[in-house]
Formats: C-alpha cells, sequence, structure tokens
C-alpha cells in the first residue's frame, strides 16, 4: 500500500503544478515541479514507511539537496520566462483539447516517469534494514560519492550557463568553457551520474529486490541520452554552424579531453 499512497501524494502535487502552469499558460513550468517532486516522494515515502533507518534518512537528505537546488534554479530561470520551445511544439502538434492534453500528456506522464525513476528511493523505504554494518558503509559511501560527482557537475554547468546568457555579448554564441569544455551536456551528466548514486545507495537495504532500485538510474540516463535530452537539443542546433563545430570536437555526454580539429 505505500506505493500507492505515496503515488497518490505525488499525482496531488503535479495537479496543483498543472493547475498552476494553466493559470500562467505555460507547461513549461512542469520543468520547476521536476526536481521537487523526488523530494515529496522521499518524505512521503519515509512518512508511510514508519521507520527511519541511516540508509532512509541518508537517501532522503541527497534527495532533498539536488531537488530543492534544481527546482530553485529552474524557478528563478523559468517561472517569468516564455513557454519553452518543446512544449510549444507539443502545442502546436495537439491543436484541439490543448489543456486535457497537457495534463495527460505533460503532467501525469511526467508524475509516472519520476514515480518511476523514484524506484531506489522507494523500495529504500519499503525494505528498510535496521542492521548497520560495514557493507552498508562501504555501499552508501560509493553511492554518496557518484552523487557527489553528478551533483558537483550539474552545479557548475548550471552556473556557468546562467552567467554565459547574463552577458549580452555572449549572444548567438556557444558555451564552450569550463565543464562545458569537456562536455556537450555536462548538466545531463551530472544528472545521470547522481541518479547512479542514489540507485547505488538502494543497495545497502542488503535484498535482493534493492537491486530493482538501479531501475531508476537507468531510465533516466536513456531518458537524457535518447529520448528528452540530448536528441532534443542536438536537434535544436543542427543547423548551427558554431554549435557544429562545438560538436566536433566535444565530447556528446561524457567529459573527455577536447579533440583536436584539423
Amino acid at each position: 500500500m505505500l506505493y500507492l499512497y505515496v503515488y497518490l501524494v505525488l499525482f496531488v502535487y503535479f495537479v496543483i503544478w498543472f493547475l498552476i502552469a494553466q493559470a500562467k499558460k505555460n507547461n513549461g513550468l512542469v520543468d520547476i515541479a521536476w526536481g521537487l517532486s523526488f523530494v515529496v516522494t522521499a518524505w512521503a515515502a519515509l512518512f508511510f514507511s514508519q521507520t527511519f533507518t541511516v540508509t532512509q534518512i541518508v537517501v532522503n537528505i541527497l534527495v532533498t539537496i539536488w531537488g530543492l537546488r534544481l527546482s530553485t534554479y529552474l524557478g528563478i530561470r523559468n517561472w517569468n520566462k516564455k513557454e519553452d520551445f518543446r512544449y510549444v511544439s507539443m502545442k502546436n502538434r495537439w491543436k484541439t483539447k490543448i489543456a486535457l492534453k497537457s495534463f495527460l500528456y505533460v503532467f501525469v506522464l511526467q508524475s509516472l516517469l519520476s514515480y518511476l525513476i523514484a524506484t531506489p528511493i522507494l523500495l529504500t523505504h519499503l525494505f528498510p534494514n535496521t542492521v548497520f554494518d560495514l557493507f552498508n558503509i562501504i555501499v552508501l559511501s560509493i553511492g554518496v560519492v557518484f552523487f557527489m560527482i553528478g551533483f558537483i557537475f550539474e552545479v557548475l554547468a548550471d552556473s556557468s550557463l546562467s552567467k554565459f546568457k547574463k552577458d549580452p555579448a555572449n549572444k548567438g554564441k556557444i558555451l564552450d568553457k569550463n565543464v562545458w569544455k569537456y562536455s556537450r551536456h555536462p548538466n545531463y551528466f551530472g544528472e545521470a551520474t547522481l541518479w547512479w548514486g542514489i540507485g547505488i545507495t538502494s543497495l545497502a537495504t542488503f535484498n535482493l529486490i534493492g537491486l530493482l532500485g538501479l531501475v531508476g538510474p537507468l531510465l533516466i540516463t536513456l531518458l537524457l541520452l535518447f529520448v528528452s535530452g540530448v536528441p532534443l537539443l542536438e536537434k535544436h542546433y543542427k543547423d548551427n554552424a558554431l554549435y557544429q563545430a562545438y560538436a566536433k570536437k566535444t565530447s556528446i555526454f561524457i567529459p573527455l579531453p577536447v579533440k583536436k580539429t584539423k
């Protein structure tokens, strides 16, 4: 029942954001809701599980740090911004019953994706391990290290991109400094990596079913690489000569040394 209760809380959360988005006429606000949705899931799962283990608390703290940071960053950037081209394109394709389709294909869909990606969080609370031994410490430590690497990459990527866009002199240019020098999508790399960290922490439950927690990071990695992240931006810049020159020397995802070009 914990799974059902948590999803009901998450569903209500996304309904509230749907109503806000309709009032603002901007479905792109769902991006702000994304990070916080995992915070809602984590603490709702802890509440309904009625257990408080070290692993649960560590996972919830990590998720809260990431979710609050991401949603705050996107909230400051996007709250009064025009609707993102991705959501405008969706509306143009739909043409009719836009509100209903927005609810189903944007907000309900994201609630389901968020819930699936949160699998390691849910398993940590559904199968709590009250024994805290050397195995738990090692697994948690590895998970936290992965999380911190990904989190730092995401923060550095967002920070440098924000500063770059604020400078009028950079209009029409492509950011190729800092972490963007080594990856065309360091923010997505960071997000995938930190989720692998959270997935690893779910293994600290010392239960074979904890392996299912790796479904979450695998799903978000696939989404970022092949669906909603990298492909959309690569397509958006396919006719941009500066970006194509940047692409020839820069890794698409995993940070790597700059390629030498002739």
